[in-house]
């Protein structure tokens, strides 16, 4: 219990601090995973801090109103525990806690109480929903041994009904070592806690049991009360935490109390006690102060139209704990307690509606000016004006926001444009159309993007629309990006066009044509034009020198064109330096930080490292339900697919693409529907039923000239890829050796043509693989020869010949046999080392102790095989956790199927 600081709120971010595109505040991200320190005259109850320590049940909930110190006391039960040894987590919880943000928390929370989460993302294959998102932290947590305790402080805050899931699958699906505790006003209905309490698992501490006894109060009032006075305190404030250290607070600064009644605690007790002798001016002040979120001298000065108002407010010596401060360099700034704030703005509308909206709108204006585009247009809609709000989003640069604030900030914003608005304001149109693209919701922004009204011809000459076309070109930008239209269509052709043009334009304001000259790399890099993208990125990066995310982003790109050219060291290097971005900045955006894990994965893929590419969490989650752009797309589900395929899971891989394909076809993404079409073909192929991929080609009217195959000009080079490789399986086994000779020399000429050391040493092995069916050893041993010496050149892309069983390792074997001076005999072992181990299932590389736990999984129980091994219980799941990784299985029966399948154990096996 405090007296000079809040007993029960943690103070939530500013609104401008919420974007998950952007890194938060370093000040937010400790205070949301900090145990609040201890506040100044905290009241030690023993016997309560006892009942409510976490460890001594599964689940402790403090429920109670706010202000009754359940903050306070968790504080300090969480403090207790950490002192005596006992892992502990904190997470404060507010509004904004989307799942992908709260995951993150709850990840940096475990992380801060010591778990180590740096393999996290490389958890089992879990289905979409919290497990995807929590369950790899909970098996940490299983493993880590001792108690472990995550704590949540108002929970009530949440209004996200999959966030609330989060907290019911910890509940539910945590394992027998966690314990949670959470604090909140109310517990949300969506987590059930009926269960656990009538199994005694649980226990509610109330506001009966926080509020202060009498003894209790007397020594909050450090023993200076009379009788009299005590039993007056406890009779007006009943015991309520926050009406005593308000009551202390005007004892201290000689201010007197007034009654108090239970119904309408806060404003009945502000009003009596807190506003009491404030007198009018004062308590107009405080009203007026509680519409603002945060404010500083210059901004209620300016508003409230009174050079005096923070002087006076620093007179009000009532208000001294109840108001937070913030720093951000030379600037502070301050806000009301929650709870004050509330209360004050809800006071000042019904005692003076025309003042309320006139503040908020002034608010707004003063905003707007600042930049500070997404709290202005909140402010305009409280006042009222939502055609103000319009106005100052188009001030701000309409769909520029998305270069200038990112894609979060946006979609705050159109949430508050209201219907009439957007259908009177042609650009705020398209700022809808921009989010709803973005957001996944291609259909509907394609719909909305017709209505739009094209840009006029005068745009070069008339200065407002010239703006609209920037405008339309920016959301056409972000369509293109996000998947609408293929490489060759008319539509991106055009739009290619525009964008070239408008970047040239010196009527374009800097930060864009940094965009559209990313745009365009981007468009080069889509159709393999690796040269001009990497030029086009260096303009880019000198207009918008400082870019965070074209930072991030830009190096992504250049590691895989590095990836691709058979660069991989370099490759590496940008790949770092863009998750050292994206932890820095883009901790939250769960794009930015999955298309740096993808793509180090898909190198894994590629070095023939199968048991260590494990499906990063909610990937697939992440595809289907948000807008993501192509390449992202394209790395992401070549990981799925081949993780799958590594491992022999045929089906599995086929259930993936059609999940994909079935959400991808209602929002008519071509370029991602073709290329799924092609890698689907591939697994149909390699699992040997091969009318199904003759009927699925059809089907999906896929080319088959070789021409086509290739053509870079109408497809991107992921589409090239892909689609080349299906069709010549698909010839071989089929038997059609011309025409997939013509096909895979064509394709080996482009990518040697354009660099893509990849698709060639690829295009190799599929040749020698064609000509080892075809019967040709001669030309097989030839393509050999030549595909070592490109990989003694780049010696990373194992997985393209070592995965081929239809390779016979005979021709490795003649090869060293008639090549004894060779410089390439030492590859040659190593590739033949790297075919036995994929041909006899060995490939994962699994440790003794795995061994040992394998052979003894089936029908034993973890003391078991603790016990016949020689391990402790909680070392044998450390290896069952590493074994569902390894062989991505979700449970122990799974593990046994798969690694039987493998031959990694017998058919009956020894029990």
């Amino acid at each position: 219990m405090s007296r000079h600081d809040d007993t029960d709120q943690v103070f939530e971010a500013p609104e401008e601090s919420r974007d998950t595109s952007h890194a938060p505040p370093p000040w937010l991200l400790r205070q949301k995973v900090a145990i609040p320190e201890p506040v100044p005259g905290y009241v030690h109850r023993p016997e309560l801090v006892d009942r409510a320590t976490p460890t001594r049940r599964r689940l402790t909930v403090l429920q109670a109103s706010g202000g009754f110190g359940k903050t306070t006391l968790l504080a300090e039960c969480c403090r207790r525990l950490r002192r005596e040894g006992i892992a502990t987590a904190w997470i404060s919880l507010d509004e904004q806690d989307e799942p992908a943000v709260l995951d993150a928390y709850i990840a940096l929370a475990c992380e801060s109480a010591g778990l180590d989460l740096f393999d996290v993302s490389d958890a089992e294959n879990a289905p979409v929903g919290p497990e995807s998102r929590i369950g790899p932290i909970v098996r940490e947590i299983q493993s880590f041994g001792g108690p472990f305790v995550i704590a949540f402080d108002e929970v009530e805050r949440l209004g996200n009904p999959a966030s609330i899931a989060l907290l019911a699958f910890l509940l539910q699906r945590g394992p027998s070592n966690l314990h949670l505790a959470i604090a909140c006003r109310m517990i949300p209905n969506d987590l059930s806690v009926a269960t656990a309490l009538l199994e005694g698992r649980a226990d509610v501490v109330g506001a009966e049991d926080l509020r202060f006894s009498r003894a209790d109060t007397a020594r909050f009032f450090d023993l200076r009360l009379s009788r009299r006075a005590l039993a007056e305190e406890m009779g007006r404030s009943a015991g309520w935490p926050f009406a005593l250290r308000v009551a202390r607070i005007g004892m201290e600064r000689g201010a007197e109390g007034g009654g108090l009644t239970e119904k309408n605690l806060v404003g009945n007790w502000m009003e009596s006690r807190l506003f009491a002798n404030l007198g009018s001016d004062g308590r107009n002040l405080v009203l007026d102060l509680g519409l603002f979120d945060w404010f500083d001298s210059a901004l209620v000065g300016e508003v409230l139209q009174r050079g005096d108002a923070m002087h006076h407010l620093d007179s009000l010596a009532v208000l001294v704990g109840l108001i937070e401060q913030r720093s951000e360099g030379a600037t502070e700034s301050w806000r009301l307690h929650p709870l004050v704030r509330e209360h004050c703005a809800n006071q000042r509308f019904q005692e003076d509606p025309e003042r309320f909206g006139a503040i908020h709108l002034r608010i707004a204006a003063v905003l707007a000016r600042r930049g500070e585009t997404v709290p202005a247009v909140r402010h305009a809609i409280e006042g009222g004006d939502p055609f103000l709000a319009g106005e100052i989003v188009e001030e701000a640069g309409g769909v520029r926001l998305w270069i200038r604030l990112g894609l979060v900030q946006v979609q705050a914003v159109n949430r508050q444009l209201t219907d009439e608005v957007i259908s009177e304001r042609p650009r705020l149109k398209l700022v809808r159309c921009l989010v709803l693209a973005l957001s996944g919701r291609h259909e509907e922004a394609r719909s909305l993007y017709r209505e739009c009204p094209r840009p006029s011809r005068r745009g070069d000459e008339d200065d407002a629309d010239f703006e609209y076309s920037v405008d339309h070109c920016i959301v056409g930008t972000g369509m293109a990006l996000y998947g609408t239209g293929s490489v060759g269509s008319q539509w991106l052709r055009t739009w290619s066009g525009e964008v070239a043009r408008l970047s040239r334009s010196p009527r374009v304001d800097v930060l864009t044509r940094g965009h559209l000259e990313y745009a365009r790399c981007v468009m080069h890099f889509l159709k393999g034009e690796f040269d001009a993208a990497l030029e086009r990125l260096s303009v880019a990066r000198e207009l918008v020198a400082g870019s965070q995310y074209l930072e991030l982003y830009g190096e992504l790109l250049s590691g895989q064109i590095d990836f691709v050219k058979g660069r991989v060291v370099e490759a590496q290097s940008h790949w770092r330096k863009a998750r050292r971005v994206a932890q820095k900045c883009f901790l939250l955006d769960p794009v930015a930080v999955a298309s740096c894990d993808v793509v180090m994965k898909e190198l894994a893929l590629e070095r023939n490292l199968v048991s260590t590419v494990i499906e990063p969490t909610g990937i697939r989650s992440l595809l289907k339900r948000h807008g993501v752009p192509f390449s992202f797309f394209a790395t992401a589900i070549n990981v799925l697919i081949n993780t799958r395929l590594g491992f022999g899971h045929f089906e599995e891989a086929l259930a993936v693409a059609d999940e994909l394909s079935a959400c991808l076809r209602r929002s008519e993404l071509t370029m991602y529907l073709r290329l799924l079409a092609a890698l689907r073909v591939t697994v149909l192929v390699i699992a040997g039923r091969i009318e199904d991929a003759e009927r699925a080609w059809r089907r999906e009217t896929l080319p088959e000239e070789p021409a086509a195959c290739v053509d870079l000009s109408a497809q991107s080079w992921r589409e090239m890829e892909a689609v080349s490789e299906a069709r010549a399986r698909l010839l071989i086994m089929c038997g059609r050796f011309d025409e997939a000779r013509t096909l895979l020399r064509a394709l080996r000429a482009v990518a040697a043509d354009r660099g893509f050391r990849r698709i060639e040493m690829r295009a190799l092995v599929l040749l020698i693989m064609l000509e080892g069916r075809a019967g040709v050893t001669e030309a097989g041993a030839r393509l050999l020869t030549e595909f070592l010496e490109l990989f003694a050149e780049s010696p990373y892309y194992a997985r393209s010949l070592a995965r081929e069983r239809e390779i016979d390792p005979e021709l490795v074997r003649k090869f060293l046999r008639l090549n004894v001076n060779s410089p390439y005999r030492q590859t040659a072992r190593s590739f033949l080392a790297t075919m036995g181990r994929v041909h006899d299932g060995s490939s994962l590389s699994l440790t003794e102790r795995e061994r040992q736990v394998l052979r003894r999984l089936e029908g034993h129980r973890d003391k078991e095989i603790a016990a016949a091994v020689g391990l402790s219980v909680n070392g044998v799941r450390y290896h069952l956790r590493k074994l569902f990784a390894r062989f991505g299985a979700s449970n122990r029966a799974e593990v046994v199927r798969r690694a039987r399948e493998q031959g990694l154990i017998p058919a009956n096996p020894d029990r």
